[in-house]
């Protein structure tokens, strides 16, 4: 299939940077998701409706 000095064909070197950059990106915001997620305060969760219909003392 190759002659003995020929490498096989690569992506170019810019599409392999955008797959990486495209992989860390979601990497990143997923990390950043999920530290969010388990930081933050956990609360009393209510309801932020001003109807009647969603207020707690009926």
């Amino acid at each position: 299939m190759f002659k003995r000095g020929e490498t096989p064909h690569r992506a170019p070197n810019l599409e392999r940077q955008a797959i990486w950059f495209t992989i860390g990106l979601y990497l990143l915001i997923s990390a950043g998701l999920l530290t969010m997620h388990y930081v933050h305060p956990q609360g009393p969760v209510g309801s932020s409706s001003v109807s009647p219909a969603h207020s707690n003392g009926r």
